[in-house]
């Protein structure tokens, strides 16, 4: 007698191969993304890190995370973040959370303001997916 298993599909947490260092520039440059549209598997953009280190003073980074809120739909805004000048030594790394997302998670940065150069910051980006999906 055959027996058929019920198993629900499982998120697979990884390190995405976006991962890395970044080399900043003027302007809006997309670090990590996930476009799923117009699927509708849902996923998890499980979160990232990055170090704000080689900042000093003058320096200013923003960071932007966008997301497709709609099958076909198109990029809008879910945040933005600005960091200036040198971070506390004591805690260089930023973290931007979790986001549950269906068609599309973006993440884009820039530099507007260079003390001495542009800079290289080393970033971490995390996601979780169906397994046989990633």
């Amino acid at each position: 007698m055959a027996v058929v298993s019920g198993m629900p599909p499982i998120l697979r947490l990884r390190r995405s191969a976006q991962s890395g260092a970044k080399g900043m520039t003027a302007a809006w440059q997309v670090v990590y993304t996930e476009n799923t549209s117009p699927s509708a598997l849902a996923y998890i953009f499980a979160g990232a890190e990055f170090n704000l280190t080689p900042m000093a003073a003058g320096d200013v980074i923003e960071v932007r995370i966008r997301k497709i809120l709609v099958p076909t739909g198109v990029w809008v805004n879910h945040d933005a973040k600005t960091y200036r000048d040198a971070p506390d030594p004591a805690s260089p790394a930023r973290h931007i959370g979790s986001i549950l997302d269906v068609y599309g998670v973006e993440i884009s940065m820039r530099q507007t303001s260079v003390a001495v150069a542009l800079l290289t910051l080393e970033c971490e980006f995390y996601d979780a997916k169906r397994l046989g999906l990633a």
